[in-house]
């Protein structure tokens, strides 16, 4: 039976007003990370984040279903629950197909000899087996770079925190976000079933490995900033320092380097920032 041990985790909000929209869990065979998405209009779900709601109720029912042991199962349980409690606690009609709470998650199975990733959205997984390379799955150097030019083509705020509030990259944002999430065939996370036939999968033969599991806002600190040049270093970095200390060092560089956006154009000063490092082994 292979055994999951959690070596470090750490979940930090960027800012302190406001609710951290990234949820980090375990479960039977399974760990996972999830990310709200950010609201791009008036909360939809009552006072609170949508985003938040979203990752919570998310988080919730991979607990509730982790005992089911193939990904797929768990996915099919996840969408069903979704849409029940979505229909449940909405407090209007949905008007706009950008209104849909959403996120994006990343989910490790160790199953016997293989590890399974599952993901949606730009979540981040590094997978070591013992003794070998390690093997990168979800966001991309290639797909941060594609975000960064369309903040670019935003302009400066004056405060990169609201960049994505600007009437501008509204309009492109919510248009995007109406796109991946057409009723019936989701393709990001979201209470409609029709997101887990978009769901990306890979495997890991493997006894042993270490296995990093993020949201954005982590591995921000390698995708996006820089701090560690790859993917390799940012995994030596979580045994040698630890994960608080990669959080700290990716804050430094958004508050005190880069805190205007100018070096590395992004929608937000700094993003919920969440991580879970675990050791599978038999």
């Amino acid at each position: 039976m292979r055994v999951i041990s959690v070596i470090d985790q750490i979940s930090q909000g960027g800012f302190r007003h406001k609710a951290n929209e990234d949820r980090v869990g375990i479960g039977g065979c399974h760990a996972w990370v999830i990310d709200g998405a950010t609201g791009l209009g008036e909360p939809f779900m009552g006072a609170g984040s949508d985003a938040a709601w979203l990752a919570q109720r998310a988080h919730e029912a991979l607990t509730r279903h982790a005992a089911l042991t193939r990904p797929d199962d768990l996915m099919a349980a996840l969408a069903d629950d979704l849409v029940g409690c979505f229909e449940a606690e909405r407090t209007r009609p949905l008007a706009e197909a950008w209104e849909l709470p959403c996120g994006a998650f990343m989910l490790a199975t160790a199953d016997e000899g293989v590890i399974t990733i599952t993901w949606s959205g730009d979540c981040r997984a590094l997978v070591q087996p013992a003794g070998g390379p390690v093997s990168a799955f979800g966001a991309s150097p290639v797909s941060e770079e594609a975000e960064a030019a369309l903040v670019a083509q935003v302009g400066a705020a004056g405060d990169p925190a609201e960049r994505f509030r600007e009437p501008g990259a509204l309009v492109q944002l919510r248009a995007m976000r109406a796109l991946a999430l057409a009723a019936g065939n989701a393709r990001i996370l979201a209470p409609d079933p029709g997101f887990v036939r978009h769901l990306a999968q890979a495997a890991v033969v493997a006894s042993e490995a270490d296995v990093l599991l993020m949201t954005d806002g982590f591995a921000a600190a390698e995708l996006r900033y820089g701090v560690y040049a790859s993917p390799q270093a940012l995994m030596a970095a979580a045994r040698r320092d630890g994960l608080a200390e990669i959080v700290q060092q990716l804050r430094r560089f958004e508050r005190e380097t880069d805190p205007d956006g100018k070096l590395k154009p992004r929608w937000k000063r700094c993003d919920d920032a969440t991580a879970i490092w675990l050791k599978i082994s038999n």
